[in-house]
């Protein structure tokens, strides 16, 4: 296991930790197998960014009695009212989620906490406007939470919490498609190198990894492999899948990055990650990447559910997923969309899905597309 020191402290996280997107697909025995491995192989953070509470309700008996083993990673503004997730900047929910998350997970403090998913001007404004900063700044003090972050898709909100001054760590969605732009969409002059030479990162993202840098603000990587999207052959934006090891290692390439959560489902999705620490240096070498045409990864579902809730309790995330690995070939995807209790046939064109997606999907018109394809 590798560590890396968070800069504003004296704490190592490993370089690979445990994700909550996928935590409430398994079953209790398995989340036992999975953080018992994971503990063992030396992965010492975990994250709470979850789209459903059984997840907690499972990880919580899983992880007790390792508290000196763990550095819990919570999430501010993220709860669960009628079970259903919800992003919220309410005092009094937000306050309440915290609780919920420390509660059910059998601890009195966190090790970090971040503001859950700003990406927009009017939701930053409204994080402090609606005392949601200063009851985070009040539980740093109060020694509630020791290090305090940001989690967001958008760098130019990023950036906004960075000249606050008053950040640690921020948790910010990072992989070669969302840093790559297509070369004849960046004028020459704006081109940038970092990590490998042959590596062209958008000028605003390559800027953002080093200013963190430059200020001693972590980053946590999310979505390391896109969603799942650049290992299927279906999916990659690329010419061809990277790895496992490849996604990492241009994760961990990238500056003031500390450690990537990845959305394991069980104990072999830890295991095939953890074969990171003893693969080749040719074996993480994504430098393949550098000259290949890819498309433009927004409008691209990555399953993260941040488009919940749905008015009528439908899990796009789940259906998008079907979807996708249905029309990349898994015939198998069509029978698990058909067991899900709401499916897009349900769907009423509300459109709140897409008012909320960090990642600019047309919900709606995937939504018919599933009715299409997996309805039939």
């Amino acid at each position: 296991m590798e560590y890396r020191k968070i800069p504003k402290g004296t704490d190592k996280v490993s370089t690979i930790g445990i994700g909550g997107a996928h935590l409430h697909e398994i079953s209790p025995e398995e989340m036992q197998r999975l953080v018992d491995y994971s503990l063992e192989q030396g992965v010492n953070l975990v994250d709470t960014a979850i789209s459903y509470p059984e997840a907690l309700d499972k990880l919580g008996p899983a992880l007790k009695g390792q508290r000196d083993k763990v550095l819990y990673q919570l999430h501010l503004g993220l709860t669960f009212p009628n079970g259903q997730y919800l992003r919220t900047r309410k005092l009094d929910q937000v306050q309440k989620g915290f609780e919920a998350q420390l509660d059910k997970l059998g601890i009195d403090y966190a090790d970090i906490a971040f503001i859950h998913y700003v990406d927009e001007e009017k939701d930053f404004e409204e994080v402090f406007s609606s005392g949601v900063f200063d009851y985070a700044r009040k539980l740093k003090k109060d020694g509630t939470i020791r290090y305090l972050g940001f989690a967001s898709h958008n760098v130019d909100i990023c950036n906004r919490f960075i000249e606050t001054g008053e950040v640690d760590l921020c948790m910010f969605s990072l992989n070669a498609a969302y840093d790559l732009d297509p070369v004849s969409n960046v004028p020459f002059e704006e081109l940038d190198m970092i990590g490998q030479d042959q590596l062209t990162v958008s000028q605003e993202r390559a800027k953002f990894y080093q200013e963190c840098e430059k200020r001693g603000i972590g980053i946590q990587v999310m979505k390391p492999y896109g969603g799942g999207i650049l290992l299927n052959p279906g999916t990659s934006p690329f010419e061809r899948v990277m790895t496992i090891y490849q996604c990492l290692q241009y994760a961990l390439d990238r500056p003031a990055v500390l450690s990537c959560l990845l959305g394991v489902r069980s104990r072999a999705d830890m295991e095939d990650a953890i074969g990171f620490y003893s693969s080749s240096k040719e074996q993480r070498d994504y430098s393949f990447i550098a000259g290949m045409q890819h498309k433009d990864m927004r409008g691209t579902c990555v399953y993260c559910n941040h488009c919940l809730p749905c008015p009528v309790n439908i899990d796009i995330g789940a259906v998008h997923k079907y979807l996708d690995l249905f029309l990349a070939g898994d015939q198998l995807a069509k029978e698990h969309y058909r067991s899900l209790s709401q499916r897009a046939k349900d769907c009423i064109e509300c459109g709140s899905c897409e008012k909320s997606c960090p990642f600019q999907v047309n919900v709606r018109d995937k939504m018919q597309n599933a009715v299409e394809v997996l309805e039939n």
